[in-house]
């Protein structure tokens, strides 16, 4: 069964070899890296992308990556558009900090993604960083992006506490591509935790059961080079749940590996 992880962080130096070893013990084919955050300078971010252009570039097909950005610092639009056609992104990461995704200052940046299709994959839900700000980061507030139907938008955790709030903004989207026959249906979740243990199961049911295998893809947010131990972990207890929500071969699949393979496509 392939498998692709689409969340893992890059935290520090990470050497392609040993990551790619790690993906073999996790039983991992393609992973998607994010770069390390930067909250406050371009240049910094252009550094830290730069940093993981180097794992792309040796890593071939199984190493991907989304570029980390913070769309409220100047220039940043142009960059995040260097980074997906220039370096060799698949998407964009971006949290939500301490602005809103409605907020009218970001909406030159929300065209510039459009203008791109870019996809892009937010934080959603309870946040353990950025002192007071998981409250920038309810999915409802995704909604915006209704403006901007090229983007295609994963909400990563399954946007927990709020989990029933992003099933409301996956059937939000949908609604929206059913009324108009040209437009797509643009949202997906991201299943990393998130979810505590003792609902997690639940919680990826529900998702499954509303949205369709085919909206949902696997995540662990394990941390390269020295979190990946989590990976490993992640990979068994989903397999686990999958196999317990008697799905089949294919559906299974699609989560595992072909929803990431589709809205984050390798570019080499």
């Amino acid at each position: 069964m392939r498998i692709v992880d689409c969340h893992v962080h890059v935290s520090g130096h990470t050497d392609p070899d040993k990551l790619l070893s790690q993906l073999d013990d996790s039983g991992v084919d393609r992973v998607i890296l994010l770069s390390q955050v930067e909250r406050r300078s371009l240049e910094k971010t252009r550094e830290n992308l730069l940093a993981t252009k180097r794992l792309l570039e040796a890593g071939g097909d199984r190493i991907s990556a989304l570029a980390w950005v913070n769309p409220t610092i100047d220039g940043m639009g142009d960059l995040a558009a260097e980074a997906l056609t220039e370096m060799g992104y698949s998407g964009i990461k971006i949290i939500p900090d301490h602005w809103f995704a409605y907020e009218q200052q970001l909406e030159p940046f929300w065209e510039r993604m459009n203008q791109l299709e870019a996809s892009i994959l937010f934080h959603t839900g309870i946040l353990w960083l950025f002192e007071d700000g998981s409250r920038f980061c309810r999915p409802v507030y995704l909604e915006k992006l209704l403006h901007y139907p090229k983007i295609r938008f994963a909400m990563a955790h399954i946007s927990w506490p709020w989990c029933e709030e992003c099933l409301a903004v996956m059937g939000r989207m949908r609604a929206a591509a059913k009324r108009d026959g040209n437009r797509p249906w643009q949202s997906y979740i991201d299943l990393t935790p998130g979810t505590p243990a003792h609902i997690r199961r639940q919680a990826v049911a529900n998702a499954i059961a509303y949205c369709g295998p085919q909206r949902i893809m696997f995540g662990s947010d394990a941390s390269a080079p020295d979190g990946m131990a989590w990976q490993k972990q992640l990979v068994q207890e989903y397999r686990a749940i999958l196999d317990e929500l008697d799905l089949d071969q294919q559906q299974t699949q699609r989560i595992l590996a072909g929803t990431a393979d589709e809205v984050f496509p390798p570019t080499r």
